[in-house]
């Protein structure tokens, strides 16, 4: 599986404003993770992002517009 470097969320729909990004390597960002949370008769998928061991922001995969991978070998 390849290793997460950012994600992006969807274009604010306001003048002045951007999307929120997460990526690795900035503002003590280590890790990019994923996950599936089973509800049942449906799931909701989920990007975590880390700061070492803790958990500081998660995205729900709806409103993310793009993922970048990082480069093999990275």
């Amino acid at each position: 599986m390849s290793k997460i470097k950012s994600i992006y969320g969807d274009e604010p729909r306001r003048d002045g404003e951007y999307p929120v990004a997460y990526c690795v390597g900035y503002s003590g960002i280590t890790a990019i993770t994923e996950s599936t949370e089973n509800l049942g008769d449906y799931g909701i998928h989920w990007f975590h992002v880390w700061t070492g061991d803790d958990e500081i922001a998660r995205m729900n995969a709806r409103y993310v517009a793009q993922v970048e991978f990082a480069k093999a070998g990275e």
